[in-house]
């Protein structure tokens, strides 16, 4: 009788099979070591399976409540709960039925669960239930007792930094934040809110650097998958964003969240109909986000609909009229459907003031000139050239962010800059470079590098950050390693000059 050798078909059939069939103990422990590493989504699985061979184990269920609660569901956690004897109950086993009833958007039952409970975790329920309801002065009562008692405070402190932060009160929650981060370094809650802040203040390089620390020590966090994949599309890096997406699409994210970033990412792309479709399929559970519909009606405009683009825009401007996106987004809708007047209606209460930004009123001048208004000349003329106070405030705004390190704000302001003048200053170019570069954008701040040299060729900053950059990303060592001695041959008093020639001259940079 002759052997064959095992198809690799029928080999890979044959060890998921031998895993499928591991016993509930081995799967039980597995299931442990996956918790214990925060590996939510692993430990479900083996529990699932577990729980089919041993329902009514007390040990299984509670791990299974507590990793559902984990993952974000409160009905699955809830299941397990309720299978629990009265004598295996944990010590806090209402807090877990009050966790699992704010989960199911339930705020009576999470009350209900806490009723008794007056720690600082009991509180925190209390207060996110009042959220629920809509009742900003019942969770600012409970947020304020619940500093005042006993047990952890660092979940308490975390969600009502989030709750500040959406308010817009920055110093309150980064103060909380850091109360949160002191007592715990390695809180979940904590560390996700930390880098919300970042994103708000502008620092988008360390609001990165948390997420892909909460990503390691949490794998599968949908919570800083989404993050992350944000700050990525803020920051055009569209490949890493759309790597990022991928992981959140196996690690399970809602159809909304992740429509939602697909959609900006195959907007990045200039692929306006994947957008549109993915737009289209979730917009019922877009239709609460302002940014998702600005993005819808651009994409509309773009795929020639603009009139479908000003009915989803109007409505929304009608409930908020001072949001500057939502008109310069209907205004463009206006232009594209060929009613200049309508966007002239539109622009007037962005442009009417001593502060208007030029990129508006050159908006609104267009407009007006296609309309055949008779304000047509004077406003061309006010919009010709960017008010000096414009331009000063911008600079001053840069100036800070950059100073602070918030790479964010720097680049905005600085881009605002560019787009209002002949985008040829040495000084706006070579710090743009310098805030991509910090934010890991290299090929993008490279090419603002070689601009800047183009414009300044012998001036040893522009010479030492070009040179830099061609050294680091491999694109042109010699060229790099020419312009850093150059350079330093200029100012031979920088020390940062001097540093990167000695890293080029090493050998190192890349």
């Amino acid at each position: 009788m002759k052997f064959r050798p095992l198809a690799a078909a029928a080999i890979g059939a044959a060890l998921a099979l031998a895993a499928c069939s591991a016993d509930p103990e081995t799967l039980l422990s597995r299931a442990m070591t996956a918790y214990g590493a925060h590996d939510f989504k692993a430990a479900q699985l083996d529990l699932a399976e577990v729980l089919k061979a041993r329902p009514a184990d007390p040990a299984v269920l509670l791990l299974h409540a507590r990793t559902s609660l984990a993952l974000g569901d409160g009905t699955g956690a809830r299941a397990s709960l309720e299978a629990l004897p009265a004598s295996a109950r944990p010590a806090d086993f209402a807090l877990l039925q009050g966790e699992a009833a704010l989960l199911r958007q339930n705020a009576d039952e999470a009350l209900a669960a806490v009723a008794q409970d007056q720690s600082a975790e009991g509180w925190r329920i209390r207060a996110q239930a009042a959220l629920l309801r809509g009742n900003d002065a019942d969770a600012a009562r409970a947020f304020a007792a619940g500093q005042g008692a006993g047990g952890s405070q660092v979940r308490l402190l975390a969600d009502q930094a989030r709750w500040l932060l959406h308010k817009g009160d920055l110093a309150a929650a980064r103060a909380l934040v850091a109360k949160a981060l002191a007592a715990d370094p390695g809180s979940l809650d904590a560390n996700l809110v930390d880098a919300r802040l970042a994103v708000a203040g502008g620092d988008l390089a360390r609001a990165l650097a948390v997420y892909d620390t909460v990503s390691r020590r949490w794998p599968g966090n949908l919570a800083a998958l989404i993050g992350k994949a944000g700050v990525l599309g803020d920051l055009g890096r569209t490949k890493a964003m759309k790597e990022v997406l991928a992981q959140a699409d196996k690690a399970g994210v809602s159809a909304a969240d992740l429509a939602w970033l697909q959609a900006r990412a195959a907007a990045a792309d200039g692929n306006w109909k994947a957008a549109r479709d993915l737009l289209q399929a979730n917009d019922a559970a877009l239709s609460g986000r302002t940014e998702a519909q600005i993005l819808y009606a651009q994409v509309l405009v773009k795929l020639g609909q603009p009139e479908q683009a000003r009915a989803r825009l109007q409505p929304l401007l009608t409930g908020d009229p001072a949001n500057a996106a939502l008109r310069r987004a209907l205004a463009e809708a206006a232009m594209a459907a060929r009613d200049p007047a309508g966007a002239v209606e539109v622009l007037h209460p962005l442009a009417s003031g001593p502060d208007a930004a030029t990129a508006d009123l050159r908006l609104l001048a267009e407009a007006a000139r296609q309309a055949g208004d008779p304000d047509a000349a004077q406003l061309s003329q006010r919009a010709r050239f960017p008010a000096a106070q414009e331009l000063a405030r911008l600079l001053a705004q840069a100036d800070t962010a950059m100073k602070a390190r918030n790479w964010g704000n720097a680049i905005a302001a600085y881009e605002r800059i560019m787009a209002l003048t002949d985008g040829k200053s040495p000084l706006v170019l070579n710090n743009l470079a310098f805030a991509h570069e910090q934010l890991g954008n290299a090929p993008v701040a490279l090419d603002y590098a070689i601009r800047a040299l183009a414009v300044a060729p012998g001036n040893p900053s522009v010479m030492d950050t070009a040179g830099w950059l061609m050294v680091r990303t491999g694109k042109d060592k010699a060229r790099g390693l020419a312009l850093l001695k150059g350079a330093a041959a200029r100012a031979p008093g920088n020390v940062t000059i001097g540093q990167h020639l000695f890293v080029a001259q090493s050998g190192g940079g890349t």
